[in-house]
């Protein structure tokens, strides 16, 4: 298949490129189309595990010349430790009792694992506060990707989507609405990269000094997020960022910043913006192409996605979308406290289910713990109590530390990415109550790199106050940045 070749290359490309945060940023930017290429693929097995492709080539890469070089040794990062230890005990779950197989839960790792290298990665190559811009830059421009591809798919209809892909049609058929995919292979997939970008746009905004076009980028990218979570009908998401910008507007304004409601107001604005826009312009459009799409379910015709926004207000929606998980969870502790075996949840147990079934014991196992809608549940089920312990020790801990950096830095731009980061950190805390956050990119992705831009502004902020210091990096950047253990810097 061409499509398996893209991830191959990109592999090769970003093992030559010498510029260590133009490789994390091709990695970023390829897990923004990855959707696209899987239903295009029809789910090929190279393609479904691109991202992980990339990153392993890149990091295995990495430790082998910081070995070479007689500098590899564990980073001081924090929660350094216990992550090291979390990889160990998911590696060891492959011998547990109760596995469905080798090839099972190896297949999880994707889920556990596999983006944990992007945490050292981006400790390591974000060196100054330049390098923080850019990065913030890089990922709010991919951002708009699916954002675009997103309200082009609603206004085109099912057309767009279903005349290219076979996987399509199975996914989106269970569906009350009509809903675009994006750059992601579910409906609605495009309301991930804008719960995870609005926080990096803010901030863009925010930071005084920054050039026009960068605010322009910045003002663009929320309008868009707005517009995106219109057509994208994932409530979930919509309540997940207004509690991440909650948290991140009480930490900035208890530091006392200035234009705290200034922004607040610019962002609501922004938002109405863009949902009015897509209301007013492309929702008449969007309902001929679905009454016209001889494909269409009846129940499309009669319902749009934008109309699942307005149920938010009502009380039931938050209360009972998700209910039973607390007896879920204590089911798992009481019965399966060390795990029932990697694989069992996830895109791992859905894609494999007749291996996990293969059994009479498996298949039993599988009924009591398949999928539960809720992480701390089905991490119980893969890890154990243990690993659940260390993953929340991590989550926790980061969102913290993100807390405390943001109430002491005195980089005004610091001050806004670690309230960007615990805001976004505590949404995924609460999110995993109804849902599976931290097993899906690129939510996973980026909680593993926003953990590593975490830990390097720690270090920016424990540096030294340069004598002078400029407000948005040039062209040339941090090229010339010293060696820093296992990312050893090429020109």
């Amino acid at each position: 298949m061409p499509y398996a070749v893209i991830p191959l290359a990109l592999a090769l490309l970003c093992l030559w490129l010498g510029r260590r945060l133009l490789t994390l940023v091709v990695i970023f930017a390829y897990l923004a189309v990855e959707g696209t290429l899987k239903l295009l693929s029809n789910d090929n097995a190279v393609v479904h595990v691109g991202i992980d492709i990339l990153v392993l080539t890149v990091a295995t890469a990495w430790v082998t010349d910081a070995v070479v070089r007689r500098r590899a040794r564990l980073p001081a990062l924090p929660w350094i430790r216990v992550v090291a230890l979390f990889v160990v005990w998911v590696l060891a779950l492959v011998f547990h009792p109760l596995s469905a197989g080798l090839y099972v839960s190896v297949a999880s790792f994707k889920m556990h694992i596999t983006m944990i290298p992007l945490y050292v990665m981006t400790a390591v190559v974000v060196r100054n506060r330049d390098d923080v811009v850019r990065l913030l830059i890089a990922l709010t421009a991919i951002a708009l990707v699916p954002f675009a591809a997103a309200l082009l798919q609603y206004a085109l209809g099912p057309s767009s989507v279903l005349d290219f892909s076979q996987r399509a049609w199975a996914r989106i058929s269970m569906y009350h609405e009509w809903r675009p995919f994006g750059t992601s292979n579910i409906p609605g997939g495009g309301a991930v990269w804008a719960f995870l970008a609005t926080p990096a746009a803010i901030a863009l905004l925010r930071v005084p000094g920054l050039s026009r076009r960068t605010r322009a980028l910045a003002v663009v990218a929320i309008a868009g997020a707005a517009a995106t979570f219109a057509v994208s009908g994932i409530r979930s998401l919509v309540i997940g960022l207004l509690l991440a910008l909650l948290v991140m507007a009480a930490i900035v304004m208890a530091r006392g910043r200035g234009r705290g409601i200034a922004t607040v107001l610019m962002v609501v604005v922004l938002a109405a913006g863009g949902y009015e826009a897509v209301d007013s312009l492309l929702r008449p459009i969007a309902r001929e192409a679905v009454i016209a799409d001889p494909r269409s379910l009846d129940i499309w015709r009669r319902q749009d996605v934008t109309e699942r926004i307005n149920t938010l207000a009502h009380l039931g929606t938050l209360t009972g979308a998700r209910s039973g998980a607390a007896g879920r969870i204590w089911f798992r502790i009481t019965h399966y406290p060390f795990g029932a075996g990697l694989g069992r949840t996830g895109a791992a147990g859905g894609n494999l289910y007749a291996r996990l079934t293969a059994t009479p014991q498996s298949a039993e196992i599988e009924h009591q713990v398949g999928w539960s809608d809720n992480y701390f549940a089905d991490m119980i089920s893969e890890t154990g109590l243990p690993g659940l312990l260390m993953i929340m020790t991590i989550l926790v801990g980061m969102m913290v530390g993100a807390t405390r950096l943001a109430a002491r830095a005195r980089d005004p731009l610091l001050v806004d990415v670690g309230a960007g980061i615990a805001g976004l950190f505590f949404a995924i805390l609460v999110m995993s109550w109804g849902g599976q956050p931290l097993f899906t990119n690129p939510i996973t992705a980026y909680f593993w790199m926003l953990a590593g831009v975490y830990a390097a502004s720690r270090r920016i902020e424990a540096a030294p106050a340069p004598a002078a210091e400029t407000a948005e990096p040039s062209p040339a950047g941090a090229a010339g940045a010293s060696a820093i253990p296992l990312a050893p810097h090429h020109a």
